[in-house]
């Protein structure tokens, strides 16, 4: 019998260092823990699925400076890992940094349906490798094709990507045929619900499910949904993927025998508390001063803005998402703003500092003015509004928002209208009033909301958005625009002002 053994992490979005950054707290977490558990010998595969290089305080910093080297890829080498695949958040910083990562690192880049067209990123479709042991193992990258409908253009120019379904059956029937085992890296999740095989989703943001059905990969690893699957088969393809920073990740064994795979396993294992010694002496200096950073005082509050849980946000407003709005309002000059929260969010003390701001608004977001009808503007409460379950006067989070991954960042806080939920109505008919200015919103009246990128792309529900005309853009990244909102504003008195009525339940 022969054996191989896969390592795979995924999502670990720029988290080197055991800690999560809401406090210097150690915590079993990040690359210098997990790699601290890699055993690799000439039968072992160490893969990485994307979203690597951006998400994390420690890459926000790094982002900022000028070195000829990339942290990221230094660890990763350390390791020994041998693949990795691009996730959308790895083209956030730019080219160049993308470029810089890429090229430090030891790995291949697979990624059949990501090309640089300008050929300064080496990025294969697949490769082939031949363990110790003698098997031969394929492996074929690709990446979720939604990457151009979020990312900025210009981090675009010298790309051409491609839908993910398509651009790997090429690599697939050259390799099928030639190899003992064939893997595919996928950044990218699932469109069905893995239990009740219901489909959840029509876009192709994410098509593992199609993937497994209509080619026949042996492994398919997954990512960009940050769920934990220990290993399954779905149309007979085993399939994994582990939780974002580095929480936890694919323990996966494969038994051979005469060249036949006999048996997949696989698990989640969460890290120890005992980081990589020599990469963590490297990269300390750095660390520190992150943390530094991080610790810095920008300006001070008139109260506290804790988060409460989404549920309860949701249902009776949120005054952290009132100050994110009246900041986008003073800067983009709109008439309505929109935000919305991720799934883990810190909040602020009254004295804020930066570590507060990069931990509650996490992602590199933009804005845009678009003019939208109020139409649009009806329709966007609707899909808020769907947020909720009515279950005979009980109200909980629709499995919309939960399945088959965690999106609470997809229902909106709005402020300078008012508006009611009706949750004793069907979906689709629940906004039973709305008003901007003391009037009525009406369908064919033209309005001005300030909202991130990600929103204004149309995902998350929101595709009336796309056809919007866009009057601004605010290039500067969201966490930014908040340490500048306080540079100009020391004393900040937060809006308090409670802009959706408490819904009808």
């Amino acid at each position: 019998m022969e054996k191989l053994k896969i390592y795979f992490t995924s999502d670990v979005h720029g988290y080197i260092f055991p800690t999560d950054y809401r406090d210097q707290d150690t915590k079993a977490l990040g690359f210098l823990n997990i790699m601290e558990e890699f055993h690799k010998d000439g039968n072992t595969l160490i893969i990485d699925g994307g979203d690597t290089i951006q998400g994390s305080p420690f890459a926000t910093y790094l982002s900022n400076l000028d070195f000829d080297y990339h942290p990221m890829a230094e660890v990763m080498n350390e390791v020994g890992y041998d693949y990795i695949t691009l996730g959308n958040h790895d083209f956030n910083y730019g080219y160049d940094y993308l470029k810089k990562y890429v090229n430090n690192l030891n790995a291949k880049c697979l990624c059949a349906n990501v090309t640089d067209i300008s050929n300064g990123i080496p990025i294969l479709s697949y490769d082939i490798k031949q363990m110790a042991n003698g098997l031969t193992v394929g492996v074929i990258g690709f990446t979720t094709d939604f990457i151009p409908v979020w990312e900025k253009e210009e981090h675009l120019t010298n790309f051409q990507i491609t839908d993910a379904h398509s651009s790997i059956k090429d690599a697939y029937e050259k390799l099928k045929e030639e190899v003992d085992l064939l893997v595919g890296i996928y950044h990218g999740g699932f469109e069905y619900d893995l239990e009740n095989h219901k489909k959840l989703s029509d876009t192709s943001e994410n098509i593992a499910y199609a993937i497994c059905k209509d080619y026949d990969f042996d492994i398919l690893l997954t990512g960009h949904q940050h769920m934990e699957i220990e290993g399954k088969y779905i149309h007979g393809t085993y399939i994994a993927q582990p939780p974002h920073y580095g929480r936890k990740y694919i323990d996966m064994d494969i038994t051979f025998q005469d060249s036949k795979i006999k048996k997949i396993t696989s698990c989640l294992k969460e890290p120890g508390l005992q980081p990589h010694e020599k990469m963590y002496n490297k990269m300390i200096e750095i660390e520190n001063k992150v943390q530094q950073w991080l610790d810095q005082p920008v300006g001070f509050l008139d109260m506290e803005l804790h988060p409460k849980s989404h549920l309860e946000m949701a249902l009776h407003g949120s005054y952290l998402a009132n100050f994110i709005n009246q900041i986008q309002l003073e800067i983009s000059g709109a008439d309505i703003s929109c935000t919305s929260f991720a799934n883990s969010v810190k909040g602020f003390d009254k004295e804020v500092t930066i570590r507060d701001i990069v931990s509650t608004y996490i992602y590199p977001n933009t804005l845009l003015v678009l003019e939208i009808t109020g139409q649009d503007l009806l329709l966007a409460l609707e899909r808020c509004a769907s947020y909720f379950c009515n279950n005979n006067g009980s109200i909980t989070i629709s499995d919309t928002f939960l399945k088959p991954k965690v999106e609470h960042y997809n229902y909106d806080y709005f402020s300078n209208i008012y508006y009611t939920f009706d949750l004793t109505k069907e979906v689709g008919n629940r906004v039973v009033d709305a008003e901007f200015n003391g009037k009525n919103i009406l369908q064919n009246e033209a309005y001005t909301l300030v909202m991130n990128n990600y929103r204004a792309s149309g995902t998350g529900g929101y595709d009336f958005y796309e056809k919007a005309k866009i009057i601004k853009e605010i290039q500067i990244v969201m966490p930014e625009i908040v340490i500048n909102y306080f540079q100009k504003h020391k004393k900040v008195v937060v809006d308090k002002t409670q802009y959706m009525n408490k819904p009808i339940s």
